[in-house]
């Protein structure tokens, strides 16, 4: 669907095919909402779709590295340590809170712990030598604007965005949810459908906590 089509559903879902009450304007903000609410209910369901890789080039003596300016969540962190391509071989960075800090031994060297700042991540042993920092992250959705946007979201859960936004218009207004209580319902239910698949997909994993007594 593109925004003028969700427009024009979600305003037949409001009995306001004019927009006499319900604006395009207002409309297209509630739908944009939508989509964010949606972005972060398919993360929750750890589907990748929003998943992208940035790159920077750690240096010498360099602790702290920008943040993607559309970053939403991180995902994995990690650095080439030999090769490069798909035969790359990588070393993955775990995360760490700014008090574990305290326990690195290690003031500089191969880094193998990151702290997550407001705009930046900071690396611990703080690096020593030029290597590629891959950054996996979520990023924001961007808005749409124009009529002829599609969501950055799968299609089939177009839908679900003008029902999100119609469901926000009810409330507003005052009215019950009834009429599109029951569509509301199939896509939560798919919702938590990925989640399980997703968690069934491989084995249990065991959590390893002793990094930091290594370090």
């Amino acid at each position: 669907m593109t925004l003028t089509n969700l427009l024009t559903y979600c305003s037949d879902l409001l009995d306001d095919p004019n927009n006499t009450y319900f604006t395009t304007t207002n409309l297209t903000l509630r739908l944009n909402l939508a989509l964010r609410e949606l972005q972060k209910r398919l993360i929750s369901a750890n589907e990748q779709w929003y998943m992208t890789c940035a790159t920077a080039s750690m240096v010498a003596g360099q602790r702290n590295y920008a943040l993607p300016s559309d970053f939403l969540s991180l995902i994995r962190l990690d650095y080439i340590t030999q090769g490069s391509g798909d035969t790359a071989t990588t070393q993955k960075l775990f995360e760490i809170t700014p008090n574990q800090v305290d326990l690195i031994t290690d003031v500089s060297g191969d880094p193998q712990f990151y702290v997550l700042q407001q705009s930046s991540i900071a690396l611990y042993p703080t690096p020593t030598s030029v290597r590629t920092l891959h950054i996996y992250y979520a990023y924001y959705v961007a808005d749409m604007v124009n009529g002829s946007d599609i969501p950055d979201a799968p299609a089939q859960f177009h839908e679900y965005i003008a029902i999100l936004a119609a469901r926000d218009c009810y409330i507003k207004d005052g009215r019950s949810i009834q009429p599109i209580e029951q569509k509301l319902m199939e896509y939560e239910k798919l919702l938590k459908e990925l989640a399980e698949e997703r968690e069934a997909d491989g084995a249990r994993m065991i959590t390893r906590t002793n990094y930091l007594d290594e370090a």
